[in-house]
């Protein structure tokens, strides 16, 4: 599992006040109780700790942790420095 994997799921195993091992990449948003607005906070803390852009249009394409973990390391891949 990547950095980014551990360091994803330890914040939405945070915010949904649950374990880590509870959250997995397979497991889905919904389940946790991550709702929109709070997916739009996790985000925002992503951004801020990852130090990268997540436009808010990608909240209705994530349905998993691993839809964000894929998405994050998009946006890391695209928005690298030359």
């Amino acid at each position: 599992m990547t950095k980014n994997a551990v360091a994803i799921i330890e914040l939405i195993a945070h915010e949904a006040k649950c374990s880590t091992d509870d959250v997995t990449l397979n497991t889905r948003l919904e389940v946790l109780g991550i709702d929109s607005l709070k997916a739009i906070v996790i985000l925002s803390e992503l951004e801020d700790l990852l130090g990268i852009e997540i436009p808010n249009e990608i909240i209705g394409s994530i349905n998993t942790v691993g839809d964000i973990v894929t998405k994050v390391e998009e946006l890391q891949k695209t928005n690298k420095p030359e």
